[in-house]
This record gives structure tokens, C-alpha cells and sequence, in this order.
């Protein structure tokens, strides 16, 4: 059924021109007209051009700011001001600061050596001794690594908690979201939230995005940073460093993880940015309450971030490496 056309004029003719009927009108609430318009079954066009990307159907919502976009999906998956939520030993400034500003007391736990996220099955042992009321649990992925999301919708099943998965730097492999997920566009700025549940993704009461979402220019985007990838390897071959498993081969993000031979990375991440490299390494805020983090600590120790420029040329990619291996020297 078609819907009743408005009574109310919109412009009428005066003198020639049009003016508005009535200038005393209430701005209209462009947020409260996205949301009714989602709960109807009406996405925006990014919306769904993002669900495209998808394998199963899903409801999808783009906001202007993580960290708002984080506390807001965490209240709407019904997450108590005052409780825990259990995040990543790992997890990025930005990723505990959308904790916090959902009223959420942030509790560290260790992750696995090998992927650098979350493990379920120590994170089943280590819940009995959360420092408080659990009310969700924030896995956050790995410098753009996607996370195993049928397993973390296991996980929710079996214990009831609310689940977040930040997946911030992921958008090149994200494409499931049987738990809420949170994922970075391409462009650099905004985020989406995404779940096969569209009623939490409703529910969330956040800016929604405005500006370029750079999903035209991703897959030229991609191919420019695969192949930066194998040449970072051809060019490191012997320095030492590592990469993470199936960067630039079957995953890609301008984030690129390097596995150290020290566990000097603030040092080396010190001297990248004397040099011009944007490198940064995971610093741990010790006013949180953490669990015991042996393998986060000794990843934090000896990985560096390097946040990549898919436009640099070869001497820029040779000036970045000298640097690099003048810094592990």
C-alpha cells in the first residue's frame, strides 16, 4: 500500500517566488528518520552496498565515529553501565575508549600466540574470575585479521553474553556477521556495524556517516596494497622481521604487523617515526584491570604497526625498509 501523501504544504507561491509555508517548523530529526526508516526494512544505498559484500543477509548501518559507534552498539545490546566487558590484551586505544564511554569497566585478557585475538576456550576458563558483573565481551581482530565470528556466535550461545566483535581494520575480509561486528570503510573515516539480527543494529543511536566511503576505490585500492605486500617481502627477505599469516596473499589492510627479533618495539616504532614511517606499538594502560597476559605482553614487546600508503612508489618502499632495518639493527 502506498503511503498517504503529506496535508501539510511544503512551499507555497508568493509574489512570484516560492517561500516556505511555515517558518516556525521543528528541524526534522534526520537520525530518528534513519532509524524508523531501518526498522521498516529501508536501507540507505551504503547500506546496501555494504550487505552486498556480505554471504548471508544482513542489516547494516554506517556511523560517523567509532569510539560513539562502539558504546552505542554495546547499549543497544542491552550492556549495564557499571559491569565488565572482557576485551583483548591487544585491543587498540580506540576499541577501549568506546568501552569506557559505554559506562563499561574494560578487563584485559590474554590472547593467542598465533593470531593475536581472543581464544575461546581460555577465555571459558578465565571468566569465573572477571573483577566484577560481566555485561559483554569486545574480541577485538587483530590489525585487520578477521576473527573466527561462527565461533564467537558459539560462544555467545553458550554463556548468554552480549557479543561486539571489533573488527575494525578487516573490511577486506569481514563478510559474516552472525554476532554484531564492527568494521572500518575503506575511505579512512566512519564505520559499520553489521549483524544477521538487524534488531540491535536498529537500535544503535550513534551520528550516522556522511562523506566519501571509499567502496568505489577499494578494489584498486586492494590491488595496490597486495602488491606493496610482496614487495615489503622481497625487500625483507633477510631482515628478520615477520609478517602475519596471509597478509597481502589471501587478506590485505594498509596495517602491516611486523614480528620483531627483539622485544624492543617502542624503541624501534621510535625510530620509524624519526625517520618519516608512521609505526606505532601496543601500550598498555595500566589503570585497567587486567588478567594474567604473558603472550600479549611478549607480542606488545616485539611487534611494530606500520600504517601503510598504497600510492608509495619503489624508493619510497626501499626508504622505508633502510629505515626499518637501520631501527632492528
Amino acid at each position: 500500500m502506498l503511503p498517504k501523501p503529506v496535508a501539510t504544504p511544503i512551499n507555497t507561491l508568493q509574489g512570484g517566488a516560492f517561500v516556505r509555508a511555515a517558518q516556525d517548523v521543528a528541524p526534522i530529526d534526520f537520525q530518528a528518520v534513519a532509524r524508523a526508516l531501518g526498522a521498516a526494512g529501508h536501507a540507505s544505498d551504503l547500506d546496501q552496498r555494504l550487505a552486498a559484500r556480505f554471504a548471508r543477509p544482513v542489516a547494516i548501518r554506517a556511523f560517523a565515529d567509532r569510539i560513539e559507534a562502539t558504546a552505542a552498539a554495546l547499549r543497544a545490546l542491552g550492556a549495564r553501565a557499571g559491569g565488565v566487558c572482557v576485551v583483548s590484551a591487544l585491543a587498540d586505544p580506540e576499541t577501549l575508549a568506546g568501552v569506557a564511554a559505554a559506562g563499561l569497566k574494560a578487563w584485559l585478557v590474554d590472547v593467542d600466540p598465533f593470531s593475536a585475538m581472543f581464544d575461546t576456550a581460555h577465555l571459558r576458563e578465565r571468566l569465573p574470575e572477571a573483577p566484577g558483573p560481566l555485561e559483554a565481551i569486545v574480541p577485538a581482530a587483530a590489525h585487520g585479521r578477521a576473527p573466527d565470528m561462527r565461533a564467537w556466535a558459539a560462544f555467545r550461545a553458550e554463556t548468554g553474553l552480549p557479543i561486539l566483535v571489533d573488527a575494525a581494520g578487516a573490511f577486506d575480509v569481514v563478510i559474516e556477521a552472525p554476532v554484531p561486528v564492527l568494521v572500518s570503510l575503506p575511505a579512512g573515516a566512519g564505520v559499520f556495524v553489521a549483524c544477521e539480527d538487524a534488531t540491535p543494529v536498529n537500535a544503535i543511536d550513534a551520528r550516522p556517516f556522511a562523506g566519501d566511503d571509499g567502496l568505489a576505490a577499494w578494489p584498486g585500492l586492494r590491488q595496490r596494497l597486495c602488491g606493496m605486500a610482496q614487495q615489503l617481502r622481497v625487500l625483507l627477505l633477510d631482515s628478520g622481521v615477520g609478517f602475519q599469516p596471509g597478509w597481502g596473499m589471501s587478506w590485505i589492510s594498509p596495517t602491516c604487523a611486523l614480528s620483531l627479533p627483539t622485544d624492543d618495539a617502542g624503541a624501534v616504532a621510535w625510530k620509524l617515526q624519526a625517520a618519516g614511517v608512521p609505526a606505532s606499538c601496543a601500550v598498555r594502560d595500566r589503570a585497567l584491570s587486567a588478567d594474567n597476559t604473558p603472550v600479549a605482553d611478549r607480542l606488545a614487546a616485539s611487534t611494530v604497526v606500520l600504517t601503510l600508503d598504497p600510492n608509495l612508489d619503489i624508493l619510497a618502499l626501499d626508504h622505508l625498509c633502510d629505515a626499518l632495518r637501520d631501527a632492528v639493527a
